[in-house]
C-alpha cells in the first residue's frame, strides 16, 4: 500500500485487503501468504492431524492455499474488507476501530 505522498503512488496500489477472522480456535499459517485462495470446507475435508474437538460451537473451517501448500484456520467467521488510508491514519491509535471502504465477503 502506498500513500499519496510516496513515490510511485497510484490508485491501483492505494488500498489493502484485510482478512479478519474471529473466535479463532486453531490457526496454522505462515507470516506471509502470496496469491492465496480461501475456501470454507467441511469437517470431512479437514486434515486428520487437526483435533476435531476444535469444531465445537458452530465453528467454520477455512482452508487457505498459497504456493502449493495448504493451511487451516478454525474460527467463528471471516470478513474480507478493502480499505484505503490517508496520511493521518498512519498515526498509531489504540482506539482506532478498523473500518472498511468496501466489504468484499463476510460469512454468516
Amino acid at each position: 500500500m502506498k500513500y499519496p505522498d510516496q513515490d510511485g503512488y497510484s490508485e491501483n496500489i492505494s488500498h489493502n485487503i484485510d482478512l479478519e477472522f474471529w473466535a479463532i480456535s486453531y490457526i496454522n499459517i505462515p507470516a506471509y501468504l502470496y496469491e492465496i485462495t480461501i475456501n470454507e470446507i467441511t469437517e470431512k475435508e479437514l486434515s486428520i492431524d487437526i483435533d476435531k474437538e476444535l469444531l465445537k460451537y458452530n465453528m467454520k473451517i477455512f482452508k487457505l492455499e498459497s504456493a502449493g501448500k495448504k493451511y487451516y484456520i478454525i474460527a467463528g467467521g471471516l470478513l474480507i474488507g478493502k480499505n484505503s488510508w490517508i496520511n493521518q491514519d498512519r498515526i498509531f491509535d489504540y482506539n482506532l476501530n478498523l473500518e472498511h471502504d468496501e466489504i468484499i465477503f463476510q460469512t454468516d
